[in-house]
Formats: C-alpha cells, structure tokens, sequence
C-alpha cells in the first residue's frame, strides 16, 4: 500500500490542527498556571527549532511541517486519558516529596508505557508517509 503523498498547504493545515489539538489534550492536564505557561510554549519553541535547525541543514518546507506534526501527535496519544497519572507526574516533578510514592510510581509507569507507544505510532506514521 503507497502512502498518499501531501503538499506543503496540506501540512500546514494539519501542524495548526495538531496544535490546536496538542493544547486542548494538553493544557487542562496541568495543575499549576506556570506549567501550563510551559506546555502552551511547546508547540511555538518546537516550529522554531525545527525551522531553524531545518533551513540550516537544507530541508524543506514539507518536510520540517511532517516532523513537527509528528512529534505534536506523538504526545497526544503519549498522554490522552491519563489526565490524573499526568497531574500526579507534573506535581512530583514541582514537590518531590509532597507526592506519595507509590501512587506516582504506578503513574510514571503507565505514562512512560503509553508515551513510548505514542512515540512508536507517530515515527511508524511518519516513516510511511516519508519513505512508504
């Protein structure tokens, strides 16, 4: 089965969607005001980088919008429906020793579990609409 091959337009489109995406999954998941300061930044820091990094080492447009696509949808499905295994996270990471450990230890590993199979989906989608 080919991929289907999209024009620049197109990945455009899709970048704002998973953005807009990314944020809505995203943002109501942080406890505190100055992670989700943190996390609306992501997505702005990401194009940057990846446009400046992109246009030094000679990539395209097209290209650079399907890295970025792929890495925002990687974190979507990494965290989607652990709404309170991200809150217990985010909040060992802001007081380390105001969370009880073994409810954070069960939460780090649910999340690391389903971030890797978000990470493998996204780079498996985005190797098939590259090389497939």
């Amino acid at each position: 089965m080919h991929a289907p091959h999209f024009p620049e337009n197109v990945w455009r489109v899709i970048a704002i969607v998973l953005t807009v995406l990314f944020l809505a999954v995203w943002l109501p998941m942080m406890p505190t005001p100055g992670s989700k300061c943190q996390v609306a930044a992501i997505p702005l820091v990401g194009v940057f980088f990846l446009m400046t990094m992109g246009k030094l080492r000679g990539h395209d447009l097209e290209q650079l919008l399907s890295v970025h696509s792929a890495g925002l949808l990687a974190f979507i499905i990494g965290v989607i429906g652990r709404r309170a295994d991200m809150r217990i996270a985010v909040k060992q990471g802001e007081d380390p020793m105001g969370t009880q450990s073994g409810k954070a230890e069960s939460a780090n590993k649910r999340l690391t579990m389903q971030m890797w199979i978000g990470i493998s989906v996204a780079f498996a989608l985005w190797a098939w609409l590259n090389w497939g």
